[in-house]
């Protein structure tokens, strides 16, 4: 039987959200503030979803890397070599790292796993990391809210085809967007 993503969305929503959130979290938030949008779901709880959805991944990943630590990085040179730029940037900002890193475009996925080799003390990442993900999710949520509410918009005059294929060029388009955006901005930083 083959379900329509406003079926999916209502059986498994808030945990789609989360599990999204668990891996990258923009688009499940976005995907879930479009279902709020339709009625399908409510906005806090897409929130709170992302939110729970992000603290459990980013913790599961950080406990991963305190288990398997500096062999692990050893054996992937492309993760060394962005562990010893995360371990510089955390030589010079400290917690900003550990609170901000989810908004370094190619670096949230790996950093709780690098942060969790580095020794750091389990409650220290979790505090910090629950302080970056309310800001995070919280920006997010705000933003796809409002995109959410134009696509809604847009949407309430195209028929069902049409609005899958909206949606998809929309995110493509807001992913291309923050890829460059970031990858622009991490040159400037590498320039500097």
């Amino acid at each position: 039987m083959i379900h329509t993503l406003s079926q999916l969305i209502a059986e498994y929503g808030y945990f789609a959200v989360a599990a999204g959130c668990f891996f990258e979290g923009e688009a499940a938030i976005l995907l879930g503030m479009l279902a709020a949008n339709k009625g399908i779901l409510t906005e806090y709880y897409v929130w709170l979803s992302a939110t729970l959805g992000t603290v459990l991944g980013d913790n599961i990943w950080f406990h991963v890397g305190h288990k398997m630590g500096r062999p692990a990085l050893a054996k992937r040179p492309n993760w060394h070599a962005r562990a010893t730029q995360i371990e510089a940037l955390l030589e010079r900002y400290g917690p900003i790292v550990m609170i901000g890193f989810r908004f370094l475009y190619a670096m949230r996925s790996l950093t709780p796993f690098i942060l969790g080799s580095l020794g750091i003390s389990p409650w220290r990442f979790l505090f910090y990391d629950i302080i970056g993900t309310l800001i995070w999710s919280t920006t997010v949520t705000i933003v796809a809210y409002y995109l959410a509410d134009a696509i809604g918009q847009a949407m309430g005059h195209i028929q069902n085809v049409e609005q899958a294929l909206l949606a998809v060029v929309v995110i493509a388009a807001l992913g291309g967007w923050l890829f460059y955006y970031l990858r622009r901005r991490r040159a400037r930083y590498n320039d500097e």
